[in-house]
Protein backbone atom coordinates (compact mmCIF):
# COMPACT_ATOMS: atom_id res chain seq x y z
CA UNK A 1 0.00 0.00 0.00
CA UNK A 2 1.35 3.44 -0.67
CA UNK A 3 2.21 6.00 1.74
CA UNK A 4 1.13 9.49 2.25
CA UNK A 5 2.21 12.24 4.29
CA UNK A 6 -0.33 14.91 5.45
CA UNK A 7 2.05 17.98 6.90
CA UNK A 8 -0.11 19.49 9.42
CA UNK A 9 -2.16 18.27 12.10
CA UNK A 10 -5.39 21.11 11.46
CA UNK A 11 -8.82 20.93 10.30
CA UNK A 12 -7.48 20.52 6.88
CA UNK A 13 -4.59 18.03 7.73
CA UNK A 14 -7.13 15.59 9.94
CA UNK A 15 -10.06 15.76 7.04
CA UNK A 16 -7.63 14.88 4.09
CA UNK A 17 -5.58 11.97 6.26
CA UNK A 18 -9.53 10.38 6.92
CA UNK A 19 -10.17 10.60 3.70
CA UNK A 20 -7.01 9.41 1.92
CA UNK A 21 -6.37 6.28 4.41
CA UNK A 22 -9.53 4.71 2.87
CA UNK A 23 -7.10 3.72 0.46
CA UNK A 24 -3.54 4.90 1.66
CA UNK A 25 -1.57 3.97 4.47
CA UNK A 26 -1.23 7.63 5.98
CA UNK A 27 0.55 9.48 8.35
CA UNK A 28 0.20 13.15 10.28
CA UNK A 29 2.96 15.18 10.84
CA UNK A 30 1.91 17.39 13.84
CA UNK A 31 3.91 19.57 15.73
CA UNK A 32 2.44 19.77 18.88
CA UNK A 33 1.69 17.44 21.32
CA UNK A 34 -2.28 16.92 20.34
CA UNK A 35 -3.87 17.00 16.85
CA UNK A 36 -6.71 19.57 16.36
CA UNK A 37 -5.44 22.31 18.65
CA UNK A 38 -7.01 24.97 16.26
CA UNK A 39 -9.92 23.77 16.21
CA UNK A 40 -10.76 24.46 19.58
CA UNK A 41 -10.25 27.87 19.57
CA UNK A 42 -12.26 28.10 16.46
CA UNK A 43 -15.93 30.29 16.71
CA UNK A 44 -14.94 31.29 20.15
CA UNK A 45 -14.51 27.68 21.45
CA UNK A 46 -17.84 26.63 19.84
CA UNK A 47 -16.57 25.98 16.59
CA UNK A 48 -18.31 27.99 13.92
CA UNK A 49 -17.79 24.63 11.14
CA UNK A 50 -19.06 26.52 8.03
CA UNK A 51 -22.48 28.94 6.98
CA UNK A 52 -25.70 28.70 5.03
CA UNK A 53 -25.57 31.39 3.46
CA UNK A 54 -23.44 34.88 1.42
CA UNK A 55 -20.76 32.00 0.27
CA UNK A 56 -20.26 34.42 -3.42
CA UNK A 57 -18.98 37.38 -0.95
CA UNK A 58 -16.99 35.38 1.56
CA UNK A 59 -13.81 34.99 -0.08
CA UNK A 60 -11.15 36.88 -1.36
CA UNK A 61 -11.20 35.23 -4.64
CA UNK A 62 -14.30 32.90 -6.72
CA UNK A 63 -13.46 29.86 -5.14
CA UNK A 64 -16.94 28.33 -6.41
CA UNK A 65 -15.74 25.79 -8.43
CA UNK A 66 -14.13 24.09 -5.77
CA UNK A 67 -17.29 24.40 -3.18
CA UNK A 68 -19.11 22.35 -6.02
CA UNK A 69 -17.02 19.28 -4.98
CA UNK A 70 -17.91 19.68 -1.52
CA UNK A 71 -19.87 22.73 -0.04
CA UNK A 72 -21.64 23.57 3.53
CA UNK A 73 -24.31 21.41 2.54
CA UNK A 74 -22.12 18.24 2.18
CA UNK A 75 -19.98 19.44 5.29
CA UNK A 76 -22.63 19.22 7.47
CA UNK A 77 -23.93 15.85 6.12
CA UNK A 78 -20.20 14.42 6.59
CA UNK A 79 -19.84 15.72 9.96
CA UNK A 80 -23.41 14.18 11.03
CA UNK A 81 -22.87 10.85 9.64
CA UNK A 82 -19.68 10.48 11.97
CA UNK A 83 -21.80 11.12 14.80
CA UNK A 84 -21.56 15.14 15.27
CA UNK A 85 -25.14 17.32 15.66
CA UNK A 86 -25.15 20.49 14.68
CA UNK A 87 -27.77 23.74 14.62
CA UNK A 88 -27.43 26.96 12.54
CA UNK A 89 -27.86 30.28 14.61
CA UNK A 90 -29.95 33.30 13.16
CA UNK A 91 -27.17 34.46 11.36
CA UNK A 92 -26.76 30.86 9.42
CA UNK A 93 -23.27 29.87 11.37
CA UNK A 94 -23.51 26.30 11.51
CA UNK A 95 -22.29 25.03 15.46
CA UNK A 96 -22.47 22.16 16.98
CA UNK A 97 -25.05 21.42 19.13
CA UNK A 98 -23.19 20.81 22.52
CA UNK A 99 -22.12 24.54 21.54
CA UNK A 100 -18.18 23.59 22.41
CA UNK A 101 -15.25 22.68 19.89
CA UNK A 102 -14.24 19.59 21.22
CA UNK A 103 -17.20 17.79 20.19
CA UNK A 104 -16.38 18.23 16.53
CA UNK A 105 -12.59 17.39 17.17
CA UNK A 106 -13.97 13.86 19.25
CA UNK A 107 -15.49 13.32 16.47
CA UNK A 108 -12.27 14.02 13.77
CA UNK A 109 -10.36 12.04 16.25
CA UNK A 110 -12.42 8.89 16.27
CA UNK A 111 -11.80 8.76 12.98
CA UNK A 112 -8.47 8.93 13.03
CA UNK A 113 -8.11 6.03 15.14
CA UNK A 114 -10.73 3.99 13.31
CA UNK A 115 -9.17 4.74 9.85
CA UNK A 116 -5.46 3.26 11.74
CA UNK A 117 -3.62 6.84 10.65
CA UNK A 118 -0.55 6.56 11.95
CA UNK A 119 0.05 10.21 14.23
CA UNK A 120 3.86 12.05 14.77
CA UNK A 121 3.25 14.41 17.55
CA UNK A 122 6.04 16.85 18.60
CA UNK A 123 7.62 16.47 15.04
CA UNK A 124 8.30 19.76 12.98
CA UNK A 125 8.45 18.80 9.55
CA UNK A 126 11.89 21.16 8.88
CA UNK A 127 11.34 19.86 4.28
CA UNK A 128 10.06 17.87 2.15
CA UNK A 129 12.68 16.54 -0.61
CA UNK A 130 11.76 14.87 -3.85
CA UNK A 131 13.27 11.75 -4.49
CA UNK A 132 12.93 9.49 -7.89
CA UNK A 133 9.29 8.99 -7.64
CA UNK A 134 8.17 9.70 -3.53
CA UNK A 135 9.40 11.85 -0.94
CA UNK A 136 11.85 12.44 1.79
CA UNK A 137 10.54 14.44 5.04
CA UNK A 138 12.98 15.77 7.33
CA UNK A 139 12.00 16.39 10.96
CA UNK A 140 14.21 17.46 13.75
CA UNK A 141 14.55 13.71 14.60
CA UNK A 142 14.91 11.89 11.67
CA UNK A 143 13.90 10.91 8.11
CA UNK A 144 10.93 9.33 6.59
CA UNK A 145 10.06 8.16 2.99
CA UNK A 146 6.34 8.66 1.30
CA UNK A 147 4.88 8.13 -1.95
CA UNK A 148 3.04 11.90 -2.24
CA UNK A 149 2.12 14.74 0.47
CA UNK A 150 -0.16 17.14 1.66
CA UNK A 151 1.07 20.23 2.79
CA UNK A 152 -1.73 21.48 5.14
CA UNK A 153 0.56 23.90 7.75
CA UNK A 154 -1.50 26.79 7.81
CA UNK A 155 0.15 29.78 7.66
CA UNK A 156 3.84 28.76 8.55
CA UNK A 157 6.06 30.07 6.02
CA UNK A 158 9.29 28.36 7.16
CA UNK A 159 8.49 25.39 4.95
CA UNK A 160 7.71 26.79 2.19
CA UNK A 161 10.59 28.76 2.40
CA UNK A 162 13.05 25.88 2.61
CA UNK A 163 10.88 23.91 0.12
CA UNK A 164 11.64 26.76 -2.32
CA UNK A 165 7.78 27.10 -3.12
CA UNK A 166 6.31 30.53 -4.00
CA UNK A 167 3.50 32.33 -1.70
CA UNK A 168 2.18 35.19 -1.95
CA UNK A 169 3.39 36.60 2.03
CA UNK A 170 1.07 36.26 5.25
CA UNK A 171 -0.97 39.22 6.49
CA UNK A 172 -2.79 38.55 10.02
CA UNK A 173 -6.79 38.56 9.16
CA UNK A 174 -10.26 38.71 11.14
CA UNK A 175 -7.88 40.66 13.70
CA UNK A 176 -8.80 43.73 16.60
CA UNK A 177 -7.48 47.03 14.95
CA UNK A 178 -4.96 49.79 16.89
CA UNK A 179 -6.22 53.26 16.42
CA UNK A 180 -4.36 56.29 16.69
CA UNK A 181 -7.11 57.74 18.63
CA UNK A 182 -6.99 56.97 22.22
CA UNK A 183 -10.41 54.95 23.60
CA UNK A 184 -9.20 53.94 27.10
CA UNK A 185 -11.83 55.49 28.71
CA UNK A 186 -14.41 53.16 25.87
CA UNK A 187 -12.19 49.72 26.61
CA UNK A 188 -14.67 46.71 27.36
CA UNK A 189 -17.71 48.76 25.79
CA UNK A 190 -20.04 47.06 23.14
CA UNK A 191 -22.29 48.74 20.73
CA UNK A 192 -24.32 46.37 18.44
CA UNK A 193 -26.09 46.73 15.09
CA UNK A 194 -22.98 48.87 14.22
CA UNK A 195 -22.31 49.70 10.89
CA UNK A 196 -18.40 49.89 10.42
CA UNK A 197 -17.25 51.94 7.11
CA UNK A 198 -13.83 51.09 5.99
CA UNK A 199 -12.85 53.77 3.71
CA UNK A 200 -10.80 53.70 0.42
CA UNK A 201 -11.29 53.45 -3.44
CA UNK A 202 -13.74 51.01 -2.73
CA UNK A 203 -15.36 51.64 0.60
CA UNK A 204 -16.47 48.64 2.23
CA UNK A 205 -19.35 48.53 4.92
CA UNK A 206 -19.92 45.82 7.80
CA UNK A 207 -23.16 45.84 10.42
CA UNK A 208 -22.76 44.09 14.05
CA UNK A 209 -21.24 44.58 16.95
CA UNK A 210 -17.82 46.52 17.85
CA UNK A 211 -15.75 45.87 20.99
CA UNK A 212 -13.81 49.14 21.75
CA UNK A 213 -10.14 48.10 22.97
CA UNK A 214 -7.84 50.50 25.19
CA UNK A 215 -6.07 51.67 21.51
CA UNK A 216 -8.14 49.96 19.20
CA UNK A 217 -11.29 48.39 17.90
CA UNK A 218 -12.58 44.66 17.74
CA UNK A 219 -15.74 42.57 17.09
CA UNK A 220 -16.85 40.95 13.89
CA UNK A 221 -17.44 43.97 11.76
CA UNK A 222 -13.70 44.93 12.68
CA UNK A 223 -12.57 41.61 12.33
CA UNK A 224 -14.21 41.40 9.02
CA UNK A 225 -12.73 44.99 7.62
CA UNK A 226 -9.57 43.70 8.61
CA UNK A 227 -9.69 41.27 6.00
CA UNK A 228 -9.51 43.58 3.82
CA UNK A 229 -6.42 45.46 4.90
CA UNK A 230 -4.95 42.35 5.24
CA UNK A 231 -5.12 41.47 1.13
CA UNK A 232 -3.75 44.58 0.45
CA UNK A 233 -0.72 44.00 2.70
CA UNK A 234 -1.64 47.53 4.66
CA UNK A 235 -3.16 48.26 7.61
CA UNK A 236 -3.29 51.79 7.84
CA UNK A 237 -6.36 53.65 6.63
CA UNK A 238 -10.03 55.16 8.26
CA UNK A 239 -12.36 53.09 9.67
CA UNK A 240 -15.85 54.98 10.39
CA UNK A 241 -18.55 54.07 12.70
CA UNK A 242 -22.12 55.15 12.34
CA UNK A 243 -23.40 54.16 15.62
CA UNK A 244 -27.02 54.56 14.70
CA UNK A 245 -27.77 53.63 10.90
CA UNK A 246 -31.38 52.69 11.40
CA UNK A 247 -31.74 56.32 11.90
CA UNK A 248 -31.25 59.02 9.47
CA UNK A 249 -30.02 62.66 10.37
CA UNK A 250 -32.79 63.89 10.12
CA UNK A 251 -34.43 62.03 12.36
CA UNK A 252 -31.60 62.06 14.85
CA UNK A 253 -32.34 66.13 14.38
CA UNK A 254 -36.07 65.67 14.97
CA UNK A 255 -35.38 63.58 18.20
CA UNK A 256 -33.10 65.96 19.49
CA UNK A 257 -34.94 69.59 18.74
CA UNK A 258 -37.86 67.97 20.66
CA UNK A 259 -35.04 67.38 23.94
CA UNK A 260 -34.50 70.61 23.85
CA UNK A 261 -38.01 71.85 23.51
CA UNK A 262 -38.21 70.14 26.55
CA UNK A 263 -35.48 71.76 28.25
CA UNK A 264 -33.02 68.85 27.97
CA UNK A 265 -30.34 71.69 27.68
CA UNK A 266 -27.69 69.89 30.00
CA UNK A 267 -24.88 67.95 27.72
CA UNK A 268 -25.24 64.89 30.09
CA UNK A 269 -28.84 64.65 30.09
CA UNK A 270 -29.05 65.62 26.66
CA UNK A 271 -27.80 62.11 25.84
CA UNK A 272 -29.35 60.10 28.10
CA UNK A 273 -31.37 57.16 26.53
CA UNK A 274 -29.07 57.36 23.57
CA UNK A 275 -25.95 54.88 24.66
CA UNK A 276 -23.89 53.59 27.95
CA UNK A 277 -22.75 57.12 29.99
CA UNK A 278 -18.66 55.91 28.87
CA UNK A 279 -19.90 56.39 25.30
CA UNK A 280 -22.12 59.44 25.69
CA UNK A 281 -19.17 61.11 27.49
CA UNK A 282 -16.62 60.33 24.48
CA UNK A 283 -19.44 61.25 21.71
CA UNK A 284 -19.47 64.99 23.56
CA UNK A 285 -15.59 64.91 23.95
CA UNK A 286 -15.08 64.33 19.98
CA UNK A 287 -17.83 67.42 19.86
CA UNK A 288 -15.78 69.77 22.35
CA UNK A 289 -18.14 69.92 24.89
CA UNK A 290 -18.13 69.41 28.41
CA UNK A 291 -19.89 67.33 30.60
CA UNK A 292 -23.06 69.60 31.98
CA UNK A 293 -22.47 71.87 29.28
CA UNK A 294 -25.57 73.66 27.75
CA UNK A 295 -26.29 72.44 24.45
CA UNK A 296 -27.27 74.78 21.32
CA UNK A 297 -28.70 73.93 18.17
CA UNK A 298 -25.42 74.76 16.79
CA UNK A 299 -24.13 71.67 18.61
CA UNK A 300 -26.65 69.40 17.42
CA UNK A 301 -25.25 69.59 14.16
CA UNK A 302 -21.87 68.11 15.43
CA UNK A 303 -23.60 65.37 18.00
CA UNK A 304 -25.68 64.28 14.77
CA UNK A 305 -22.17 63.88 12.86
CA UNK A 306 -19.99 62.55 15.20
CA UNK A 307 -22.98 59.53 15.97
CA UNK A 308 -23.18 59.19 12.18
CA UNK A 309 -19.12 59.38 11.28
CA UNK A 310 -17.50 58.40 14.42
CA UNK A 311 -14.00 58.18 12.94
CA UNK A 312 -10.72 56.53 13.91
CA UNK A 313 -7.40 56.20 11.88
CA UNK A 314 -5.68 52.67 12.25
CA UNK A 315 -2.24 52.11 12.44
CA UNK A 316 -1.86 48.55 12.98
CA UNK A 317 -3.52 45.46 14.22
CA UNK A 318 -3.13 43.60 17.48
CA UNK A 319 -1.75 39.64 17.58
CA UNK A 320 -5.25 37.91 18.09
CA UNK A 321 -5.46 37.07 14.63
CA UNK A 322 -8.27 34.42 13.83
CA UNK A 323 -6.60 33.43 10.78
CA UNK A 324 -3.83 34.41 7.69
CA UNK A 325 -4.04 36.21 4.25
CA UNK A 326 -1.53 34.77 1.53
CA UNK A 327 -0.37 31.71 1.00
CA UNK A 328 0.49 29.20 -2.00
CA UNK A 329 -1.44 30.85 -4.98
CA UNK A 330 -4.07 28.60 -6.73
CA UNK A 331 -2.93 29.36 -9.86
CA UNK A 332 -0.33 27.10 -9.31
CA UNK A 333 -2.44 24.47 -8.39
CA UNK A 334 -4.47 22.51 -10.02
CA UNK A 335 -8.14 21.56 -9.86
CA UNK A 336 -7.50 19.44 -7.33
CA UNK A 337 -4.57 21.51 -5.39
CA UNK A 338 -1.66 19.29 -6.89
CA UNK A 339 1.03 21.57 -7.15
CA UNK A 340 1.46 22.34 -10.98
CA UNK A 341 5.44 21.61 -10.56
CA UNK A 342 5.79 18.51 -8.54
CA UNK A 343 4.07 16.00 -9.28
CA UNK A 344 2.03 13.76 -6.25
CA UNK A 345 2.51 17.74 -4.10
CA UNK A 346 -1.17 19.07 -2.70
CA UNK A 347 -1.58 21.97 -0.92
CA UNK A 348 -4.65 22.49 1.25
CA UNK A 349 -6.32 24.71 4.10
CA UNK A 350 -4.60 28.26 5.39
CA UNK A 351 -1.34 27.58 3.43
CA UNK A 352 -3.37 27.96 0.23
CA UNK A 353 -4.46 32.08 -0.54
CA UNK A 354 -7.97 31.62 0.02
CA UNK A 355 -8.78 33.22 3.18
CA UNK A 356 -12.90 34.86 4.15
CA UNK A 357 -14.49 36.94 6.56
CA UNK A 358 -15.87 35.68 9.90
CA UNK A 359 -19.04 33.08 9.84
CA UNK A 360 -17.09 29.65 9.10
CA UNK A 361 -16.31 30.56 5.68
CA UNK A 362 -12.16 29.90 6.90
CA UNK A 363 -13.24 26.27 8.09
CA UNK A 364 -15.30 25.60 5.35
CA UNK A 365 -12.24 25.96 3.02
CA UNK A 366 -10.18 23.70 5.25
CA UNK A 367 -13.11 21.03 4.77
CA UNK A 368 -13.37 21.58 1.07
CA UNK A 369 -9.82 21.43 0.33
CA UNK A 370 -9.11 18.43 2.62
CA UNK A 371 -11.53 16.40 0.85
CA UNK A 372 -10.62 17.52 -2.69
CA UNK A 373 -6.84 16.27 -2.31
CA UNK A 374 -8.18 13.45 -0.27
CA UNK A 375 -9.92 12.11 -3.24
CA UNK A 376 -7.81 13.26 -5.80
CA UNK A 377 -5.01 11.07 -4.04
CA UNK A 378 -7.35 8.17 -4.69
CA UNK A 379 -6.83 8.12 -8.40
CA UNK A 380 -3.17 8.17 -8.83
Amino acid sequence: MKKVAIVGGGPSGILCAIIASKKYDVTIFCNQEKLGKKILVTGNGKCNLTNLYNFDKAYNRDISNYLKSFDNIKTIKFFEEIGLLTYADEDGRIYPISNTANSVLDVLINQVCKNNINVMTNQTVLNVLKKNDGFVIQTQLQEYNFDKVVIAVGSQDSLLKQMGISYNSFSPSLVALKTKEDTFSLSGMRLSNVKAILKGEANHEEYGEVLFKENGLSGICIFNLSAYLARQKNYNSIICLDLLPNLSNDKLKEIFIKRLNKNYTNSKEFMQGLFSEKINSYILKNCAIKNNEKITKKDIEKIINTIKNLTFNIVGHYQNNQVNSGGVDLNNLTNTLEYKYVKNLYFIGEVVDVDGICGGYNLQWSWTSAVIAGEALWLK
